[in-house]
């Protein structure tokens, strides 16, 4: 009996130690990402600890990012040591994979719109998006792009009124809402490859933390043919789940409505 109840702690700390290493973290690292100190994540792991709570293997689902294979050894895992089921979050069966909800929902809005995922890679952008940003080349070349290397783009930055402005905007809304994932080797090397660019790098020099952004803010284009455009962003998220939201860019004066409207753009 006590053989048996030393290979079920095993197999939960074992799976837990192999997650975290093939994610790159140290213990420290997913300690900081749940908010455990790191002698707990060294006893969850060394077999110490033989009670965690649902709450602290869910927080350590979402830090690692586990697949839902990955995530249901987790639970199978921690049924077997504790003798307790973790109530899924969200219920596997009947769930669309993220990406392609992410796209779904992009295609059925008729506002210009694009995905985000939880790095701010851009996917799925409508095709009234694509027209609304005059990004049709760009998509094909790039294929998924990063709404700041868009941001920064010269090609870009030239057509956006006040863009310094947007861009302290942008930059600092990011770093909000990516604080809980710095920890993840994509993060860095994302963030690496954003401090390349000398206008990025001296934005995010200067910013101070701030409190949650606003969740909406009005901002100007101007767009070759349609002459400017005033935008207010509005921003979806995909069922409480972080890991994709649609932004979608609705008009912001009345000239904009008009235009779209004429586009086709604006939902009865």
């Amino acid at each position: 009996m006590v053989e048996t109840m030393q290979e079920q702690n095993t197999d939960f700390a074992q799976l837990l130690t192999r997650f975290r290493q093939q994610r790159g973290l140290s213990q420290g690292q997913l300690a900081q990402a749940t908010r455990l100190s790191r002698t707990y994540v060294y006893h969850l792991e060394s077999g110490q600890r033989t009670n965690p709570s649902s709450q602290v293997v869910n927080n350590i689902v979402r830090a690692l990012d586990l697949s839902h294979k990955e995530r249901d050894q987790l639970y199978d895992a921690y049924t077997m040591l504790t003798g307790h089921f973790i109530e899924y979050e969200q219920p596997a069966n009947g769930l669309l994979d993220l990406g392609e909800l992410a796209r779904l929902l992009v295609s059925n809005t008729s506002y210009p719109a694009h995905s985000l995922d939880k790095l701010w890679y851009l996917h799925a952008w409508n095709e009234a998006s694509t027209t609304l940003f005059e990004v049709q080349e760009e998509m094909e070349e790039y294929g998924r792009r990063h709404l700041l290397m868009q941001l920064f783009d010269p090609n870009m930055r030239k057509r956006l009124q006040g863009w310094e402005n947007l861009a302290r905007r942008l930059v600092s809304d990011f770093q909000y809402n990516t604080r809980t994932i710095t920890h993840l080797p994509e993060y860095k090397a994302l963030w690496k490859h954003l401090r390349d660019l000398p206008e990025f790098r001296r934005i995010a020099s200067s910013l101070y933390p701030r409190g949650r952004p606003e969740p909406s803010f009005v901002f100007q284009i101007q767009h070759s043919q349609l002459g400017r455009l005033t935008l207010r962003t509005a921003t979806t998220v995909f069922s409480g789940v972080s890991s994709y939201s649609m932004v979608s860019y609705v008009p912001g004066d009345q000239q904009t409505l008009n235009i779209y409207r004429e586009r086709g753009w604006q939902p009865e």
